[in-house]
């Protein structure tokens, strides 16, 4: 992730389809570690992941496993991916 730019928002089907399928994995490995209390209402980290995501994209990367394990890597949580 080379920029801090705000992401583009303009996506295609493909690309959308991508980034739902990486946001489902991720949440999936989030579930099974359950990383801290009340981690699934935490506005900060769907913001995170939301941004991490669509720069991800922004910046080429559209696979959704690649998506995925890049976007656990941005987390403190340890590499449960």
């Amino acid at each position: 992730m080379a920029s801090k730019s705000p992401p583009r928002g303009v996506y295609d089907d493909a690309t959308l389809d991508a980034i739902e399928q990486a946001l489902t994995d991720i949440w999936q490995v989030l579930k099974a570690h359950a990383p801290y209390p009340d981690w699934e209402v935490d506005a900060e980290l769907k913001t995170h992941l939301a941004f991490t995501l669509m720069t991800l994209v922004d910046c080429g990367v559209s696979d959704p496993r690649e998506l995925r394990s890049k976007t656990l890597q941005s987390l403190p949580l340890g590499r449960y991916h």
